[in-house]
């Protein structure tokens, strides 16, 4: 096929799916335009976003052009996704609609009638990119995340191009900003390639984007200090813009073809120059130039519905009428006696074969292309029997071990990756350099420690990249870790929940199948933010995704390294999940054995045998590895004034928004009761926020016997023991309130009461004088050691 013949076959199937497009926004019947509209034809309500369909069209039907042409795997990532008729105008005249849904959008009129009729109607489709939709694994809802999410998908993925389409007001984001800096994370020997295609179309929702009022040169600069190639295509420019378009994918598929090659050939490809295109099409291309003196056409009065008063106004109906004739749909597309499509053969010659098309891409599909993870044995990185309870140990340094090992046993399927914001080694996940390095393409001096081309460590201070990294990464089929900091583990809340609600709305959907797990560790914590102070103390990413659906959601919080284990192992087994594991990088007591970790993680709470009495006269229940390191404390404080009181512990380990432990325990709403007796005291030690767990407890019917205490949001640089001080988490403030629930419930008397509390106060005020004349805390607080 000439270069002329392909461009005109572009044209066409542009032509084609911009009537789509327009026909889903306005269109409940007369949907191919067979007669002039009449009012009763427009939808009773006009939404959706036309402006940038015309742009992700054209990048649809270039990219169809070089899988025609190379027979090679594309994922077509839409930034803007909220465009979303224009890639379901593309899904369907590429057939993956009629694959998947061949009853309801059959290829032929009914479908096309199908997609107008349901398009952004209540319980139709979607405006926005959508899990339902094939080929999506990104939504684009929320701007920024397009970049990231495509450069994680092609990690490990040698084969596949990402290609991505990045709004110019999306370019204005924070993440996507980031995003540019991937390019020295991905090494073009095993990975594959990321082609970016801004689209500048110069506007907003109201105003004008940052690059639509940039030069060419000062583009061109931007972007190769980024350190990629750029590559201009402009409709304004003397060329014809599809000719440009045609060139400037050529020219980007060569040279992403020569870095590749050259590193497989085992060329050192420092500082690869990747191509990005930087694409001016006008907003709202093709569509209605102006209304009453009012420019739409190349103005943000294009990003919506334009002449959106069709059902009613005569000159929009005639306006929207003379814009779908223009598109003469009627010669791109014939339709049969029976319904059947015959669409015109240059389009044809665009669609790829079926197993090619970006709307077939099974790396899209999650659980058909599942690499699994050969598990590290655990029974020989937990701390056995010969380690007395109460030694003291690092939780996360085990989990670095059980990291290490599991990139050992799975270097061959290439099928895990730590995507780490903050460092690695600060995380006192080092042990993982044992067996990996931390990925870097750019120059590696002799000096910098554990970096190579091929690590499977990726470390950038940007949060929100590495996480849309992640998510690209595990929607495609493969296994991450996450670990940051928990005061700035709030930076990617939004985009957590954009992936929680892609993996939810994925339910159901019969062709994606479960995906591996989303894993977020986080560490660093408040309790020991005591050096970096107030502005890092902060456990608000674990109560906000509390808030998210039970089955989606899971934090654990393992009390001890072992649990560490145990969890560790489980997230990584779980499917369809997001998972928060929240554990301390500083030395602990350890409590449990390996099989009590796991008896414990099976329903994620339980009654320690070791620490409690039978019949409890009061119940003591700790969740986090600091939170149940004082609880154990005033335990041995309470025995030894009370030796007689009778006392139970509960190690809670598992949350969910539908309460405390596993789902499983949750099934007998009566274990609460087993655990938490039917009429004790409860004094409830968590790691975050009080209000947490009050609504966590809130519907059960002996929730007013609760006193939880948590993170009250007080804090500074202080010394470690003093940070529960500030807050009423410490060992003192426990028995204060142990002893209140003993004297409510008559167990002691008022002088009791009034002496034990007298003296845990005294106690609070002889630790902060302490503290202020030595800047420590005392020997009996740092070296605190259990006994029963």
């Amino acid at each position: 096929m000439t270069q002329q013949h392909e461009i005109t076959a572009l044209k066409k199937f542009v032509r084609a799916t911009n009537f789509l497009a327009t026909s889903q926004i306005y269109l409940k019947q007369n949907v191919l335009h067979k007669r002039p509209l009449v009012h009763g034809d427009i939808k009773p309500r006009l939404l959706g976003h036309w402006g940038t369909c015309p742009g992700i069209n054209f990048v649809y039907a270039n990219v169809n052009r070089l899988i025609v042409k190379h027979k090679r795997p594309f994922l077509y990532l839409v930034g803007p996704g909220h465009g979303f008729p224009a890639v379901q105008a593309n899904l369907f005249i590429e057939g993956s609609l009629s694959h998947f849904y061949p009853e309801t959008i059959p290829y032929n009129e009914t479908g096309i009638e199908d997609i107008c009729k349901k398009f952004s109607a209540a319980y139709g489709y979607p405006s926005h990119a959508n899990p339902e939709a094939p080929g999506q694994i990104l939504e684009g809802g929320e701007l920024g995340y397009s970049l990231s999410v495509g450069f994680g998908a092609v990690l490990d993925n040698p084969d596949l191009i990402a290609t991505v389409l990045v709004g110019d007001g999306e370019s204005e984001t924070g993440p996507l900003a980031a995003s540019w800096y991937a390019n020295r994370l991905v090494n073009p020997a095993t990975c594959g390639a990321v082609l970016p295609i801004v689209h500048i179309n110069g506007y907003k929702i109201s105003g004008p984007t940052r690059m639509g009022r940039m030069s060419h040169e000062e583009l061109d600069l931007e972007f190769r200090g980024l350190g990629y190639h750029p590559i201009i295509v402009d409709d304004q420019l003397e060329e014809d813009v599809y000719e440009q378009m045609v060139k400037a994918m050529d020219l980007s598929y060569e040279m992403i073809n020569d870095i590749q090659t050259r590193a497989r050939n085992g060329e050192d490809v420092c500082k690869p120059r990747w191509p990005v295109i930087l694409m001016r099409t006008a907003k709202g291309w093709t569509g209605v130039a102006e209304d009453k003196g009012k420019k739409l056409e190349g103005n943000c009065e294009s990003h919506q519905v334009i002449v959106n008063k069709c059902a009613t106004d005569k000159g929009h109906l005639e306006a929207l009428d003379n814009w779908l004739a223009s598109y003469g749909f009627a010669e791109l597309c014939s339709v049969t006696e029976q319904g059947e499509l015959q669409f015109d053969p240059d389009i044809k010659s665009l669609i790829p074969p079926k197993e090619l098309c970006c709307g077939r891409q099974r790396l899209s599909y999650g659980g058909e292309v599942v690499r699994a993870l050969t598990n590290p044995d655990l029974t020989k990185l937990a701390y056995g029997a010969e380690v007395p309870r109460g030694h003291r140990g690092y939780s996360m340094n085990k989990m670095g071990e059980w990291m290490r090992e599991a990139f050992k046993l799975n270097r061959d399927q290439r099928n895990l990756r730590i995507f780490s914001p903050d460092e690695t080694y600060s995380n006192q996940l080092q042990a993982v350099f044992e067996e990996t390095d931390r990925a870097w393409q750019w120059p590696i001096e002799s000096w910098d420690q554990d970096m190579s081309r091929d690590g499977r460590v990726l470390e950038l201070l940007s949060e929100n990249l590495l996480f849309g990294m992640m998510h690209g990464y595990t929607v495609t089929g493969r296994h991450g870790m996450f670990p940051t900091y928990e005061a700035f583990s709030q930076v990617v809340s939004s985009m957590a929940d954009q992936y929680c609600k892609y993996v939810y709305a994925s339910q159901g959907v019969h062709f994606r199948k479960p995906l591996p797990s989303c894993n977020v560790v986080l560490s660093s914590l408040l309790e020991r933010q005591d050096h970096n102070g107030y502005s890092h103390q902060n456990p608000s990413f674990l109560g906000a995704m509390l808030e998210k659906h039970p089955e989606i959601i899971s934090a654990y919080l393992p009390a001890d390294a072992n649990s560490t284990l145990v969890y560790t192992e489980r997230a990584y087994a779980d499917r369809d999940k997001l998972n928060i594991i929240v554990a301390g990088k500083k030395e602990l007591p350890q409590w449990l054995t390996l099989d009590e970790a796991r008896r414990q993680a099976k329903d994620g709470l339980m009654i320690w045998d070791f620490a409690s009495d039978d019949n409890p006269d009061v119940v003591l229940a700790g969740c986090g590895d600091y939170a149940t390191q004082e609880c154990m404390a005033s335990l041995v404080l309470i025995r030894e004034l009370l030796p007689r009181v009778r006392l139970r512990f509960v190690s809670v380990s598992e949350l969910n928004s539908n309460g405390l432990g596993s789902r499983k325990f949750q099934q007998k709403p009566w274990m609460m009761d087993e655990i938490f007796t039917k009429d004790k005291g409860v004094v409830f030690n968590y790691h975050g926020y009080p209000n947490t767990i009050k609504k966590l407890v809130f519907d059960y019917k002996g929730s007013h016997r609760f006193r939880i205490k948590g993170y009250e949001e007080e804090g500074s640089t202080t010394t470690p023991f003093d940070m529960g001080v500030r807050n009423g988490t410490s060992r003192y403030h426990l028995v204060i309130d142990m002893a209140y629930k003993l004297f409510q419930q008559g167990i002691i008397d008022e002088t009791q009461h009034v002496a034990i509390t007298t003296d845990m106060l005294q106690r609070l005020v002889d630790h902060k004088n302490y503290i202020k004349a030595n800047g420590v805390d005392p020997i009996h607080i740092e070296n605190w050691v259990w006994t029963r």
